[in-house]
């Protein structure tokens, strides 16, 4: 079961595409404001279906950001049909684009596809050093073993393996978090926890990579 998100002002849309998903058997929440979107989003939303004219404001914000903090897929539906409107939402980091009227059946194919394509067979993320991040139940096992990580801890942890091939600062490992109210040097402690409990040799980290003057990296690829 996937969870899934609506963001949709008009209310016989949203209800008509959710009946359509939660027949798949997925978990659907619907929401109908930009607003309420950034707050409903989390790291355990598998999809957005994202509309992008929005009572208080524009949807492409709600892609970037989610897309930004979460590497989550988004299919956007709107009524814009030029090709520029098409590729201004793929460089807002979209995974799909459906345009005003469409097919709901339609709709619940292209899902079907994007998370397919988006997530992980099993909701796993397997890494080298036989690390493994089970989504579904937001837990790491190293070895077989599980490790026991803080939801904090676990969320930097997934936010540098979406990230594996940047660098990510403190600033955007404090927005992860969706906690304001830590503070950047905050996160050096919870990275200081993460490496006591996974790495072989905390004060030698292979996993958790430091890049001095710009944050935290990675050290690991992912597994087949």
């Amino acid at each position: 079961m996937y969870q899934i998100l609506i963001v949709e002002d008009e209310v016989k849309i949203a209800e008509t595409v959710k009946e359509y998903l939660e027949r798949d058997g997925h978990y659907v929440r619907h929401v109908t404001t930009v607003a309420e979107a950034i707050n409903s989003v989390s790291a355990e939303t598998d999809l957005v279906i994202l509309d992008l004219m929005l009572p208080d404001g524009q949807g492409e914000y709600v892609c970037e950001r989610v897309v930004k903090l979460y590497n989550t897929p988004v299919i956007m539906l709107t009524s814009k049909r030029s090709e520029q409107s098409r590729i201004n939402g793929f460089a807002y980091g979209a995974d799909d684009y459906l345009t005003k009227p469409f097919s709901p059946r339609e709709l619940a194919m292209r899902v079907k596809s994007v998370l397919k394509r988006a997530r992980p067979k099993d909701n796993v993320i397997r890494l080298e050093d036989g690390i493994v991040l089970f989504l579904d139940r937001r837990t790491v096992t190293k070895k077989g073993m599980e490790v026991k990580l803080t939801p904090n801890e676990y969320a930097i942890l997934l936010c540098l393996v979406n990230n594996a091939k940047a660098v990510v600062n403190r600033e955007k490992l404090v927005e992860y978090l969706n906690a304001p109210d830590i503070f950047d040097r905050t996160v050096d402690v919870h990275i200081t926890h993460l490496r006591q409990k996974l790495e072989d040799d905390p004060k030698n980290p292979q996993i958790i990579k430091t890049v001095h003057g710009h944050g935290y990296a990675l050290g690991l690829k992912r597994c087949a």
